[in-house]
């Protein structure tokens, strides 16, 4: 597939059908992908990208080039996401500042076979945490955003953030035990 640059972008802009279709094809694996990773549910998933789509084209006039285009779109896509689970489940967890033992993170060297392995358990570990906590370490481990940025996405306190992170993160570790 051909690279995404400005052109591209500026056409959409403009509204031609083409480059919105090129647009779309570059990008719908991966907007379908964060959207799914939170919903859990396919057809939600697909009608959140696909709205997620609509809200690109039609807030493009927004887009400001400091922001790299992947992000915006992804973050589009994220916030979508969110908003439909709000929709289905709207009671987000909130927990007062507490503090939390550090946990120990192994690092060991070990085939791929079972790194494959390790991954598939993980990532079934990570469907099974409740929403709140699935969103949070789905958001921070796999979509790389910061504890500040998810705050901002889930319109709740960084602190907030931090603490289901980690109790999300020693529930995966006491799951994964």
């Amino acid at each position: 597939m051909e690279e995404l640059n400005d052109n591209v972008i500026n056409l959409c802009k403009k509204g031609d059908r083409k480059a919105q279709t090129h647009l779309y094809t570059f990008f719908y694996k991966k907007v379908y992908n964060s959207c799914f990773r939170i919903l859990q549910n396919q057809y939600e998933a697909e009608d959140a990208m696909q709205e997620s789509f609509l809200k690109v084209f039609s807030q493009l006039d927004k887009y400001e080039k400091e922001t790299p285009f992947e992000a915006w779109v992804l973050k589009i896509a994220i916030n979508t996401a969110i908003d439909k689970l709000r929709e289905n489940k709207p009671e987000w967890v909130n927990y007062e500042e507490e503090r939390f033992h550090d946990l120990e993170e192994e690092d060991e060297s070990e085939d791929m076979e079972l790194t494959l392995e390790k991954a598939k358990q993980i990532k079934a570990a990570i469907e099974r945490l409740p929403d709140a906590a699935r969103v949070i370490i789905s958001l921070y481990l796999i979509e790389g955003y910061d504890h500040e940025e998810i705050s901002e996405i889930l319109h709740i306190s960084s602190g907030n953030v931090r603490i289901q992170y980690m109790r999300a993160k020693q529930k995966l570790i006491e799951t994964l035990k």
